[in-house]
């Protein structure tokens, strides 16, 4: 068929399909007359009359139903969080409760008084697990990825790594200065070594100015200088740094030396706090053998 009679031609539409009157229900009309039941739905106020009034049971199933929901979504969000994929699909929860079960036994084990005892633990664990963090971030991790990685993707895990390290640095140290102080107060300051308070208060000073003030600015200064490098085509070298046509960018030495300057406080700051966690552990060993 050409164009022409196709248009001639009216398109059929379908006709609407009747509905099929419902069948009455036998049963539902003999119990109506059996019990006198009438119902119009037109009539509102004999809907309003006959309608279903829910009671205690269905009341209180459902806000059953409502809690349920609400409990299932907060538990699929639960399940999405990195603390949960944390304690579920990794072993730090397992090495976590094996520490304070080793604590809780050597705590109740007969002898001195537990409180002092409890005090002293948390002042020693802490100054070791932040002398064996420092140790690690600074001395192995931090040289190792650097002479491994390319200079962009050693600085993305800097990145990351950075805040987590000096929060939980300054924390524990601040752990291991109250515990030091509590454990002094309970033995009435007879064997206090100052030197070890002074060395505890400058770590945590400095380790918190750190992370509150000197971090954030350093990493803003970091992405820049790390975006002009990749539209540069550089980023790319192992253990250097490579300006190439950066080098004479003006913006960019700037935004270099202020990242070279924070980072240079920063390292600065990082090696005056891990002196004297050696010396404090120097001081440890030393009340050791008195």
């Amino acid at each position: 068929m050409c164009n022409v009679c196709t248009r001639d031609v009216a398109p059929v539409e379908p006709q609407p399909a009747k509905p099929t009157p419902a069948k009455p229900n036998r049963t539902l009309e003999r119990m109506k007359k059996k019990h006198n039941i009438s119902t119009d739905p037109h009539d509102e106020h004999r809907q309003r009359e006959v309608a279903y009034q829910p009671d205690l049971l269905a009341l209180s199933t459902q806000y059953s139903k409502i809690a349920y929901d609400l409990f299932k979504q907060a538990t699929i969000k639960l399940q999405e969080t990195k603390a949960f994929v944390i304690a579920t699909k990794t072993p730090q929860p397992l090495h976590i409760a094996l520490a304070i079960l080793v604590i809780a036994v050597w705590l109740t084990r007969p002898g001195s008084s537990s409180n002092l005892r409890g005090w002293r633990a948390l002042y020693v664990a802490a100054v070791a697990t932040h002398l064996g963090a420092q140790i690690w971030m600074t001395l192995i991790s931090g040289v190792v990825l650097y002479f491994s990685l390319p200079r962009h993707e050693f600085g993305r895990v800097q990145t990351v790594l950075f805040p987590v390290y000096y929060a939980f640095n300054a924390v524990v140290s601040l752990l291991a200065l109250l515990a030091y102080f509590r454990t002094q107060s309970l033995t009435h300051f007879q064997h206090t070594s100052w030197v070890q308070l002074a060395l505890l208060l400058a770590v945590f000073s400095i380790e918190a100015y750190v992370r509150l003030r000197l971090v954030k600015p350093m990493l803003r200064a970091k992405h820049i200088k790390t975006q002009m490098e990749e539209a540069a085509g550089g980023g790319q070298e192992v253990g250097r740094l490579v300006l190439g046509e950066l080098a004479h960018c003006p913006r960019y030495i700037r935004v270099l030396k202020t990242f070279r300057a924070y980072h240079s406080t920063i390292a600065m700051g990082t090696m005056i706090a891990l002196g004297c966690s050696f010396y404090s552990t120097m001081i440890i060993v030393d009340s050791m053998c008195h």
